[in-house]
Formats: C-alpha cells, sequence, structure tokens
C-alpha cells in the first residue's frame, strides 16, 4: 500500500489482510477461551460463595493429600523408637568409654608417683579410686583400683593399651543394647586374653573394660526423617474429579476450598493469563499453517483478505458450535455433531480444494482442544472435514451436494467404528449413527451459506457458474439477439478454453463462463466488429485509426461495466478486464504507422493503439486470452489444413508469451504447451475436411412412386438448391482481419 502523508510524515497504511487476520486471530481465540478456559470467581476465606463451583478439569486435591501424608510421617515418627532399624552406633559413647578406662589406668599411675614406692597396693587403689570419683567417669569402687594397682608398673601401660583398644572396638563395631549388654561383657576376658594380656592381669582389666562398656546406640534423626518422608510418599493422592461440585452457592469457603480454587486457576479475576496466551499461540500456530500451506503449495489461491475473512467465518461457526455442543450436548454426542465439514465445503466450493484440505488440519486440532482434547473428536473431525471438501469439488449442480451429506455421514459412521474397535470405547460405538445427521447437517448448512458467502465476499461457487452458463441469463440472451456473431465466437472459444482448462488444472467451469461473457462489451457497438456485420459498410471506412481502436479497446471496459450492472462475480469480471491484456491493436497501427502517403509514420505510439489491461492475472483469464486469439485468427485462415492450423494456433501462444501478456499469471512452458495441444483437438473437430456430396440425378415426374412424387418439382436439382447445399456445408463462420484486433473490419 502505497503512503500516506500526514503533516509532512509518512505514514504506510496497515493492509486490509493484516487487519483481517488480527480480527480473525482475536475471534478465535475468545471463541476457544469461552468454552476451554474456565470463569474465575474472586472469593477468600470465609466469605459466602455466590454460585455453585465445580472442577473444570480433575486435578490433585493438596489440602487432603497434604494432612494424609502429615499424619502418616507423624506416625511413622512417633512409633520410630521402638523399630531398632532406626538407631546407629552413637561414636561419641565409645569415646567417653575410651576415654573413661584410659583415666582408670591413669589415675593408677599419678597414684602411684605420688605415694612412692613404698605404698602397698590398697593405698594405691584408694589413692586411684579418689581421683576417678573426682574424674566422675567411671562407677569404680576402691577394690577395682586396687585390682588394677596390683598390676606392676613395667606392665601397667601394656595392659592399659590392650584394654583401651578392647573398649574402643567393641563400642564402635559393636552393637551393644540392653538386651545383649551381659553377652558382651562375658566376651570381655576372652577377647583380652586374644588381645595379649597377661592371664594374671586379666581380672583387674575385664574389671574396669565391663565398667565402661554400656549400650551405644542412639536414634538416627536423619533416618527417621527420610523413612517418614517415604511413608508419606506412599499415601494416595486424593483427586478432586472433572465436574465435581468444590463449593456450592451460600456455602462459607474454607481453607481447603480456596486453595482447590487456585490449583484450578479460578481463583482472581484475571489470573489465567498463561491459558489465554496457550489459546491464542494455537490459533496463530493454525493461521500460520494455513498461510504458508497456502502459499507455497496452492496455485489458484491468492490469499486476500476476503478469502482470510471467509476462512475466519467458517471456523468461527465451528468453533461456536463445537463450544455449544460441549456445554448443552451430552459428551458422546457432542463429537459426532460437530459440523467441521461445513467449513471444509464451503471452502472447496469458494475457494479451492487445496485451501480447504490445509484449513481441515489445524480445524480438527481446534476442535478436539474445545472439546476437552477428546482423540476421537480430532479424528472425527479430520475424517469429516476431508470427506466434505472432496465431496464439492468440481460440483456441478445442488442436487450432486446430496453426495456431499454421504460422504460426511459416511465418513463420521467409519471413523465411529474404527475408534471404538481400535480403543474399545463402547460408548463411541453405540452412537455411530448420529454422525449421518452430522453429514446432512453440514450439507444443509453449506447450501445456505454459500449465496450469502459469494455476495459477502465477492467469491464464486460451481452451481452460481452454471448458473450463469445458462443460455437464459439476460445478458446472453442480449449478446444472442444483438451481437449474434460474437455469441457464437464466445460459444467457440469457451469450447476451446474449457479443454485448455482441464489440461493444465485450471478452473474449466469458471473458464468457459469467463468465455461466455469475455465480449459483452461489443453490445455497445456490436456493428463495429466484423462478425457482426451483415451486407452492411465497415463503419471503420470512415474514422481514423486512432479512433478505430479507442472503439474497438474500449469494448473491454464496457463489458465491465456490464458486468457489474448484472452482478456477475468478481472472477468473471476479472477475465472480461484481462482478456486482451495491454495487447496491441495491430491492424489499426500498422494503418497509422503507414499513415495516408503509404510511408511509415514514426511519431505514432505503440502504447497509444493498445488495450488498457491489465495483463492476466490468473490461469484462467489468460486462457481466455489465448483461445479467443487463436479462434479469431484460425476463423480468418483462408487455408485451414492441419499444418497451417498448428503453425497459427502456436505463433498466437508465443507471440503472446514474447509480449510479456503471460508474465503474471501462472502458466508454465509445459502448460503452454498442453493448451497448444488441447485447442488443437478442439480446432480440429471444427476444421475437418468435408466429402463433396454428389448431385442426385434427375427424375421425370411420371417416375415418381407414391407420397414421393412432387409435381412442383421440389426434388429436382435447380441451382437454387445446390447453392443452399453448397452454403449448409461452408462451416467457416465469416471474414475476420486478423486474431488481434477482434473483427474490427
Amino acid at each position: 500500500m502505497k503512503p500516506v502523508t500526514v503533516r509532512g510524515k509518512q505514514f504506510r497504511p496497515v493492509s486490509s489482510l493484516v487487519i483481517v487476520a488480527a480480527a480473525t486471530l482475536v475471534a478465535l481465540t475468545l471463541i476457544i477461551a469461552w468454552t476451554v478456559l474456565p470463569a474465575t470467581v474472586s472469593l477468600e476465606v470465609g466469605q459466602l460463595a455466590k454460585r455453585d463451583i465445580e472442577a473444570p478439569r480433575t486435578i490433585v486435591n493438596r489440602p487432603a493429600t497434604e494432612r494424609l501424608r502429615e499424619e502418616a510421617r507423624k506416625a511413622y515418627v512417633k512409633n520410630a523408637p521402638n523399630n531398632p532399624d532406626n538407631y546407629e552406633i552413637n561414636q561419641a559413647y565409645a569415646y567417653m568409654a575410651e576415654e573413661a578406662v584410659d583415666a582408670a589406668f591413669e589415675a593408677v599411675k599419678n597414684a602411684r608417683a605420688a605415694a612412692g614406692t613404698g605404698a602397698s597396693a590398697t593405698q594405691i587403689g584408694r589413692a586411684s579410686r579418689d581421683l576417678i570419683e573426682a574424674d566422675n567417669l567411671l562407677d569404680l569402687t576402691a577394690s577395682d583400683m586396687t585390682l588394677l594397682a596390683g598390676i606392676a608398673p613395667s606392665q601397667l601401660e601394656a595392659a592399659r593399651h590392650i584394654a583401651v583398644t578392647l573398649t574402643a572396638n567393641t563400642m564402635r563395631q559393636v552393637r551393644v543394647t540392653e538386651a545383649n549388654l551381659q553377652q558382651v561383657i562375658e566376651g570381655i576376658p576372652d577377647d583380652l586374653t586374644r588381645l595379649g594380656l597377661d592371664p594374671e592381669h586379666n581380672r583387674a582389666a575385664t574389671t574396669i573394660v565391663s565398667k565402661a562398656i554400656k549400650p551405644n546406640l542412639s536414634l538416627d534423626l536423619a533416618r527417621v526423617e527420610r523413612a517418614a518422608a517415604a511413608e508419606a510418599d506412599k499415601v494416595q493422592p486424593v483427586y478432586v474429579h472433572k465436574g465435581q461440585n468444590i463449593i456450592r452457592r451460600g456455602d462459607v469457603a474454607d481453607t481447603d476450598q480456596i486453595a482447590i480454587l487456585e490449583d484450578l486457576g479460578l481463583l482472581g479475576a484475571g489470573r489465567n493469563v498463561m491459558g489465554w496466551v496457550g489459546v491464542a499461540g494455537m490459533v496463530s500456530v493454525g493461521m500460520l499453517y494455513v498461510g504458508l500451506y497456502s502459499r507455497s503449495f496452492t496455485r489458484r489461491v491468492n490469499l486476500n483478505a476476503n478469502i482470510l475473512a471467509l476462512l475466519a467465518i467458517a471456523c468461527a461457526v465451528v468453533l461456536l458450535a463445537a463450544g455449544l455442543l460441549a456445554n448443552l450436548a451430552p459428551s458422546r454426542f457432542a463429537s459426532q455433531l460437530v459440523p467441521t465439514a461445513y467449513a471444509t465445503m464451503v471452502v472447496s466450493a469458494l475457494v479451492s480444494l487445496e485451501a480447504a484440505l490445509a484449513l481441515n488440519v489445524p480445524l480438527s486440532i481446534l476442535v478436539g482442544m474445545v472439546l476437552g482434547g477428546e482423540a476421537f473428536a480430532m479424528l472425527a473431525s479430520l475424517l469429516a472435514g476431508a470427506a466434505g471438501a472432496y465431496s464439492v469439488s468440481g460440483l456441478k449442480d445442488r442436487v450432486s451436494m446430496t453426495r456431499a451429506a454421504a460422504y460426511v455421514g459416511g465418513s463420521m459412521v467409519v471413523s465411529s467404528l474404527l475408534f471404538g474397535l481400535v480403543t474399545g470405547d463402547g460408548e463411541v460405538l453405540s452412537v455411530w449413527y448420529v454422525g449421518i445427521a452430522n453429514g446432512i447437517i453440514s450439507t444443509v448448512m453449506t447450501l445456505g451459506c454459500l449465496p450469502f458467502f459469494e455476495s459477502l465476499f465477492g467469491l464464486v461457487s460451481p452451481m452460481r457458474l452454471l448458473e450463469l452458463s445458462n443460455p437464459g441469463h439476460p445478458l446472453l440472451k442480449r449478446l444472442l439477439m444483438e451481437a449474434p456473431g460474437t455469441y457464437h465466437h464466445s460459444i467457440l472459444v469457451g469450447n476451446l478454453a474449457e479443454t485448455a482448462a482441464q489440461a493444465v488444472g485450471a478452473d474449466a467451469l469458471l473458464v468457459r463462463v469467463g468465455a461466455l461473457y469475455h465480449d459483452v462489451g461489443k453490445l455497445k457497438r456490436p456493428f463495429f466488429f466484423v462478425e457482426n456485420q451483415f451486407a452492411q459498410g465497415n463503419p471503420h471506412d470512415k474514422i481514423s485509426p486512432a479512433l478505430s481502436t479507442l472503439v474497438i479497446t474500449s469494448h473491454a471496459k464496457d463489458g465491465v461495466e456490464l458486468a457489474r450492472q448484472h452482478r456477475l462475480p468478481p472472477a468473471v469480471i476479472d477475465i472480461v478486464r484481462q482478456h486482451h491484456g495491454t495487447g496491441l491493436v495491430q491492424y489499426f497501427y500498422a494503418l497509422a504507422a503507414a499513415g495516408s502517403g503509404g510511408a511509415k509514420d514514426t511519431t505514432v505510439a505503440e502504447d497509444d493503439f493498445r488495450y488498457p489491461g491489465p495483463a492476466p492475472q490468473s490461469t484462467e483469464a489468460a486462457i481466455v486470452m489465448l483461445a479467443d486469439s487463436v479462434e479469431a485468427a484460425v476463423r480468418s485462415m483462408p487455408d485451414v489444413s492441419p499444418w497451417q492450423v498448428k503453425s497459427m494456433v502456436r505463433k498466437i501462444i508465443w507471440g503472446k508469451l514474447n509480449d510479456g501478456q503471460l508474465d503474471h499469471c501462472n502458466l508454465t512452458l509445459r502448460d503452454l504447451h498442453s493448451i497448444e495441444n488441447a485447442f488443437l483437438g478442439v480446432l480440429s473437430g471444427i476444421y475437418h475436411e468435408r466429402i463433396e456430396y454428389p448431385d442426385l440425378p434427375q427424375r421425370r415426374p411420371d417416375q415418381a412412386e407414391g407420397d414421393a412424387a412432387n409435381a412442383g418439382g421440389d426434388n429436382q436439382p435447380t441451382e437454387q438448391g445446390i447453392g443452399q447445399r453448397g452454403a449448409d456445408e461452408a462451416d467457416l463462420p465469416g471474414r475476420d482481419n486478423g486474431h488481434e484486433d477482434d473483427h474490427a473490419r
């Protein structure tokens, strides 16, 4: 779009395609969000609920589940002391016992040093007992210390080392409890002997070590905590199921209900932002898919604002129906009744089969999302949409729409049976017959909406084209009565163009209708065109070549005006406008260039003798242009032998290509070869060789028999009869000046 200058600044206005795309995104997002996203509520603990609130989906009841898990954790911790597995050896007890044994030997050593060499074992025992009592490490008696003091000083250190080592090993490695304490103590003498203690000192060391050995286990809190957590995890979660009532109207909201509402995203207006983002993202991806597919892989689809608006409305109708069915109809019927095929049938009839199939994929996904992510809804929509698109492609009449109902209904039945058999879903199998109603509803909706969409968006359906091809149309009747030569020319052009369109995969019906109406502009001045001049003078002999060119070229513009007055579809009007492109009116250009004196006038501008255009913008318009030029050129040939016709057809087609008339359509060189062959096939049936009829022998009236005798001589080969027979045999429809001048002379 051209920029607009406002107050000295240039602004580029937003294109209509962008506006329609944005409106489509917003509209479809709102429709899907209305169905998929739950309505939020403003509620706090202690407030009364203003309405019943049900869960839109199944979630874990977090408060109830956490309570059960906390109870399981507490119960395990409470019973943890009763489980021996929760205890471990406390190394602190080992250090304390080791230190106590060492202190006893140290006390004997210190007491002996303080008493001197003459002190008895009893004196040393009492003195060391006092030292031990001061440290309060072991509950040893004076007799116990006296036994220890009986060990010779030279052997005291060795005994000390053995006793401390045994105490440390026992307290660090042996799980000592109240139950096995006595058993451990009973094994101490043997352990001391095994470690190398002198047997005569065994009693003294055993007494000290036995007093130091005590239960060394303590509760492992970290292990208890881990085990308690594991026990809590074993608790099965409590669920709030879809459709379950969370709070009823008039009830006072408690903390559990508020927590559930928060987990569901229902608490607080506008909090479900991510849900809106997700819906908008899904719609955007679907639109992007359709746009890229149409741009990359479809030849006949120009994704403009009108087509995008049609796609948006068709999708909106289907998604609204899906939303209503999801809320109102039983779940087993909703998936069967969504009219996805309605959208694909409308698009296939008015745009193209390719566009309908491209739309079918994202639309089926969105339908499944609206219906809660059901796989069957997506599958059924996908099959029904494809069946609907194929069923109306190349539709010939409204009665044929009955096959669309059968195709869509049959695809729904097949999808129900296959899905039910694969998944074992008896609910889907039990309502297979509902899909037949879907086919009927989708077809009726399509029939009712096609005329409305045609008028609203300037599109055309095959049925509308069939109506326009009826010879009883007012414009065609005028053409037949006021310009019969042009009418018959248009019929021949239609035959040529339709065959060529079928050869290259173009819209053959649109091409035929466009060919029928391409020259309606000649109705304004029919006698200025040679095919309508019957024993009359040529008016171009009395005017200048420039004026003749203006009259000739204006028939395209006049045709557009007449087509609009009779409300022909835009696609047909485009063919009327573009069927000559910007071609040169060669006859009058050459006449003007030659000048009155016969010398070439170099001041004559070629552009003044060209049609205003534009050049054909579609494959269909280009085919009509070629067919129009070929039919006019071949009709003007004095020699219509096959090789002459082929040479002329090739000359016309490649002349248009070299003149740049085919630069804006989608025809390829292979297509041009196919069009050439199609033209030659039709022309060979028109300009075929004929057998010359022999003259009948003359008979006398008396030789006639019965009613065959004609007294007036009606069966005699008179000159008038022979001349009439020769005229009947002549297929050539009259003289022509050449294909480029549109029958001007």
